[in-house]
C-alpha cells in the first residue's frame, strides 16, 4: 500500500505451451515510487492500477507493438476494469474512467496471475520491505524572540505642541 512498481519484461521465444510462469522471461525496464500525498489515499484498486497507467504514459513507446502486449496483475478487479471490450464499463467514473480511456491507446491483453506465481512483483516487495520505513515523525523547533519596540514616526519632545482641530 506505501509503493507501487513496473516491470517490463520480453520473451523472445513465446511458447504457448508453457504457463507465463516458466517462460524465459528478460528484464527490459523496471519503475518504482511510494504514494505521497493524496495518492496514500487512494482505494487499493486505484493504487493497484496506476503503474499500469504509469507505463501506458511512459513507457508507451515500449508498449505500442503490432501484436500487442500481455499485462499480467493480481489484482482480479482491473481485469474487469480494463479488460477490452465494446463498451466503457458504465459503473467506473471519474479516475478510473479516465485511466480505461488512456488505455484504449494500446493493443493489450490482461491476463490474472496469481500472487504466489507473481514472483516479479514479489520479489520487488521483497526488496521494498528491506527498507526500514521513513519516520512519520514531524518535529519543529520553536525560539522565542523578542519583538523590538515599535518606532516612532517623528519623536514628540517634551514641548511639542498637536495642532487644534480649528
Amino acid at each position: 500500500d506505501l509503493g507501487w512498481s513496473i516491470i517490463l519484461t520480453i520473451v523472445s521465444n513465446w511458447d504457448p505451451v508453457k504457463d507465463i510462469t516458466a517462460q524465459d522471461h528478460q528484464l527490459v525496464h523496471c519503475m518504482s515510487g511510494t504514494f505521497k500525498g493524496a495518492s496514500q489515499h487512494w482505494s487499493v484498486t486505484e493504487k493497484e492500477a496506476y503503474p499500469i497507467i504509469t507505463a501506458a504514459t511512459d513507457l508507451d513507446y515500449l508498449l505500442i507493438r503490432s501484436k500487442g502486449f500481455r499485462l499480467y496483475s493480481d489484482h482480479r478487479n482491473l481485469i474487469f476494469l480494463f479488460a477490452l471490450s465494446e463498451e466503457i464499463k458504465k459503473h467506473v467514473r471519474g479516475k478510473l474512467q479516465r485511466w480505461s480511456l488512456k488505455l484504449t491507446e494500446l493493443r493489450y491483453t490482461i491476463e490474472h496471475i496469481s500472487g504466489e506465481d507473481n514472483v516479479w512483483a514479489d520479489m520487488v516487495s521483497r526488496w521494498a520491505g528491506a527498507v526500514p520505513p521513513a519516520s512519520d515523525t514531524i518535529i519543529k523547533r520553536w525560539q522565542l524572540v523578542e519583538a523590538p519596540e515599535p518606532q516612532q514616526l517623528r519623536p514628540l519632545g517634551p514641548d511639542s505642541e498637536w495642532p487644534d482641530a480649528q
